[in-house]
């Protein structure tokens, strides 16, 4: 095929699907080139590595052409000359060739969107394509020792030379790739075993589209709510029969499907699980862009990779990550020369890790560079404005930590392209809490910074803290729940008019949810208060409930279109016994009275 056609992808469906997998894997193989490219720059002697970058090219390259994508085609073919002259060693890997590579890499991968998104390549490849030729040209003649160009000229059948005594040729296109020795196992043969034993892999796995995994955790979903429904049954036959035959074949009965729920349950969920890996791979070629801007030299640890996590929550927290991660470049590490005087590596480390705690998974960025100062964070937050002397003067460590999520707050002296524009730490904030998760703050001035995320596994069934509110049952989010506490009346505070208690050393605000729910304030005198304290992103505020209920797996449902969106409530779920109970949303009561 000359170019791509449009018609034959739509009305041929093994076009369309031939179409479809070279979408996919060709992303698949971007996300490994995006580390490898990285490691070889570090890594150029190792031959292992250069080779599996080359064959990545080259297999795209190949199905590129299939397919008629003739910009794609371009671009990855130069790469591939460029790489086959430095497998030759006939040129030496630099900076410069690093970064076309990397160039046209990026290029490929901006095409590539084009192509799946309107079946053309509407995109300019020119200037990379361009750079890769000048490349070859001017690092091919500069790696000719002057020993083989004397012997050239000896050679040479026609005579003719420069005046520099170097042999004149016209020829500036990439050469053919020689095939090598027969001693050697030959590339094309390399290559098919290759696809053979990929092809081998892949019988092993299919791929679903996202749509029908939803439908399944959908059905799920259902199967959870008639499980919890037959178990009330079970209850209430027991009480009623207790000891007859009956109600014992029922309990086998309730145990096997609560046992067969759960792990489909678990078995559909895990479908829809990826390797945060996906999202951590992504950051080598971050921190080499970085260090090139800031001139610093930084060491990227990455621990846990293979954790997995659901695909909803892997496609949110890619943005929170690059945000952390730049502020650590930025902020956190010190110039070379700086850590040098403080008896440090020159080399600064940021570690980025990911491990299960539960039913959450833990993200941390950590770094080692120069800590976060109290004392300049609220110097900086009283000159904006953002609080007064007296207040700061009240705040603990952590809720100074938490000042920089404040909308535009910023403790750069200098708007760069790195940071400085007030917005990065508002963003994280602004994702974690959507996604229900807890975002904390360890740091020490001189040794480094730590953020650590608390994020759900899952959105759709999630474990939920029972308690009773103005005589109904409300759920409780349990992943975002730190602690149950019983509090007397004397251990309530008041400041400013709101109510707080002191929980250790920490003053915490608390909310009474029937005004927020039902318009009217709590009036029933108790000599015992329960309060469920509750964390979400920095914050931490406790909610006064009547009474604890206890711990139940609920599935979150819409309240529908009738309803629409509630303020304070997240959506509903259908108890055992039928009755439908609503779900706080923990992000939307804390915006709305502003704790």
């Amino acid at each position: 095929m000359e170019n791509l056609d449009q018609n034959m992808i739509f009305n041929d469906p093994s076009m369309k699907e031939i179409f479809d997998s070279f979408v996919v894997e060709t992303r698949e193989i971007f996300e490994n080139l995006d580390i490898d490219l990285v490691e070889l720059e570090n890594k150029s002697s190792d031959k292992d590595l250069l080779n599996k970058v080359f064959r990545a090219f080259h297999t795209i390259k190949g199905t590129s052409g299939f397919l008629g994508l003739e910009k794609m085609t371009a671009v990855t073919h130069r790469c591939e000359d460029i790489l086959n002259k430095l497998r030759k060693d006939e040129i030496q890997l630099n900076d410069k060739i690093m970064t076309a590579l990397l160039s046209a890499f990026d290029s490929m991968k901006a095409l590539l969107k084009v192509i799946e998104s309107t079946f053309t390549e509407e995109y300019d490849v020119s200037a990379p394509v361009r750079e890769l030729e000048n490349l070859f040209v001017n690092e091919r003649v500069a790696a000719i020792p002057a020993e083989e160009v004397t012997n050239s000229n000896k050679k040479n059948k026609s005579g003719k030379t420069s005046k520099k005594g170097r042999t004149s040729t016209k020829k500036t296109e990439p050469e053919v790739i020689e095939l090598p020795s027969e001693n050697k196992e030959p590339e094309q043969v390399k290559n098919r075993i290759d696809t053979i034993m990929s092809q081998k892999t892949a019988d092993n796995t299919i791929r679903v589209d996202v749509e029908r995994l939803d439908n399944l955790v959908n059905i799920v979903s259902e199967l959870v709510l008639g499980r919890n429904r037959l178990t009330q049954i079970h209850q209430d036959a027991s009480l009623q029969y207790e000891g007859t035959k009956l109600v014992k074949d029922l309990s086998e009965a309730t145990r096997q499907i609560d046992i067969m729920t759960t792990e489909l349950q678990l078995a559909v969920m895990k479908t829809r699980m990826v390797k945060i890996g996906k999202v951590f791979n992504r950051f080598p070629r971050l921190i080499r862009d970085l260090c090139k801007e800031t001139q610093k030299d930084i060491e990227l640890v990455i621990k846990g990779e293979d954790t997995e996590l659901d695909k909803t929550l892997i496609e949110e927290i890619n943005d929170p990550l690059v945000h952390l991660v730049r502020n650590s470049v930025d902020h956190g590490l010190e110039n070379p020369s700086e850590r040098i005087n403080k008896g440090k590596n020159p080399k600064g480390t940021i570690t980025l890790s990911a491990e299960h705690e539960g039913n959450n998974i833990i993200i941390s960025v950590e770094d080692d560079g120069k800590g976060i100062n109290p004392d300049f964070i609220k110097a900086k937050a009283i000159s904006k404005g953002l609080l007064t002397q007296a207040r700061a003067d009240e705040l603990s460590l952590t809720e100074v930590f938490n000042l920089i999520f404040i909308p535009g707050f910023s403790t750069a002296e200098q708007v760069t392209n790195v940071s400085g524009r007030g917005v990065g730490m508002d963003v994280v904030k602004t994702n974690v809490t959507k996604l229900r998760g807890i975002i904390n703050i360890d740091s020490t001035v001189g040794k480094g910074t730590k953020v650590v995320i608390k994020l759900p596994l899952t959105l759709a069934i999630i474990q939920g803290l029972l308690v009773k509110i103005n005589a109904e049952t409300i759920v409780i989010p349990l992943n975002s729940v730190l602690e149950v506490i019983r509090v007397t009346k004397n251990q309530i505070y008041t400041i400013n008019r709101k109510e707080v208690i002191k929980i250790r050393e920490s003053v915490i605000p608390l909310i009474d949810i029937s005004g927020i729910l039902y318009r009217e304030e709590s009036i029933e005198e108790k000599k015992w208060q329960y309060v469920v304290v509750v964390g979400l992103a920095e914050k931490t505020f406790g909610i006064k409930v009547d009474s604890l209920l206890g711990q139940k797996e609920v599935v979150i449902k819409s309240l529908g279109a009738y309803l629409g969106n509630i303020e304070g409530i997240a959506g509903s779920t259908i108890m055992g016994d039928g009755k439908v109970v609503v779900i706080l949303d923990l992000a939307e009561i804390i915006n709305k009275i502003n704790v």
